[in-house]
Order: structure tokens, then C-alpha cells, then sequence
């Protein structure tokens, strides 16, 4: 049985997003930046993405929901931390 243990942190930074309202329906558009670092062993590697959200929203009962999620990965980039 093969039993790997990989540790790390991530964090997300949102940046610019834009809305579009009606009565009762939204679209949306987020930016976001990536950072993956993973632990495997002792050796760090960072994992950046530059990611966009397109999102449909629906009020229902006075609430904001979401009806449809896209992700689309712009860019990506993976090295090596000392």
C-alpha cells in the first residue's frame, strides 16, 4: 500500500470583480491569484495560478444563491522554493 503525506498552505487573493444586477437575477466576474506551496519530503515547491470565476447568481426568498460556477485557469506556473 503506498501512503504519501504531502503538507503545504495555500492562499487566494481576490482582486477585481464585477457585477451585473437585475431584479432578480446576477452575473458575476472574479479575479484571483493562487499560491500552492507544498511540502513533500522536505523539499517546497509553489504552485501560482492566475484564476477567473464567471458566476450566475439567483435571489430566491431575499437571498443572493449561486446557480452556475466557471472556473477558468489564465495562467499557471510551478517551481522549486530553497
Amino acid at each position: 500500500m503506498l501512503s504519501i503525506v504531502i503538507r503545504g498552505w495555500m492562499q487566494f487573493s481576490v482582486g477585481t470583480t464585477i457585477f451585473t444586477l437585475t431584479d432578480d437575477r446576477a452575473t458575476g466576474e472574479a479575479y484571483c491569484l493562487a499560491h500552492h506551496v507544498t511540502v513533500d519530503g522536505g523539499k517546497r515547491r509553489l504552485m501560482l495560478a492566475s484564476l477567473r470565476y464567471l458566476d450566475s447568481f439567483v435571489k430566491m426568498d431575499g437571498a443572493w444563491l449561486f446557480a452556475e460556477r466557471q472556473l477558468f485557469v489564465d495562467w499557471l506556473e510551478e517551481r522549486a522554493l530553497s
